[in-house]
């Protein structure tokens, strides 16, 4: 048996949770990276350091799942969402705004 952080029993495998953290990290991506990294008019309208910080995400983002791995080393994530990545404020512009400030 597995137990959290809170003292709940884990039952799902690390193997399932970490496929939650990359699903999550993949959507994020596509979701916000994407959308300005994929329109160019919109990509040149972005400051160098709007720019930057976009980059800084992305990579924040790829680097996700080993942060959680550091983080809760054996132990499936169970709460894995309040260590994302925090969206540059840019996203305020974004059509769904920002989801984790």
């Amino acid at each position: 048996m597995v137990i959290g952080e809170h003292g709940e029993e884990i039952t799902v495998s690390m193997e399932d949770a970490m496929a939650k953290v990359r699903s999550s990290r993949d959507f994020m991506l596509v979701t916000y990276v994407d959308y300005y990294q994929s329109k160019p008019m919109l990509w040149n309208s972005l400051t160098d350091e709007e720019k930057q910080q976009l980059s800084d995400y992305r990579q924040a983002l790829l680097d996700w799942p080993q942060t959680i791995k550091q983080i809760y080393g054996d132990t499936p994530p169970n709460s894995y969402a309040k260590h994302q990545p925090s969206q540059p404020q840019l996203f305020e512009s974004h059509p769904r705004g920002i989801m984790f400030p």
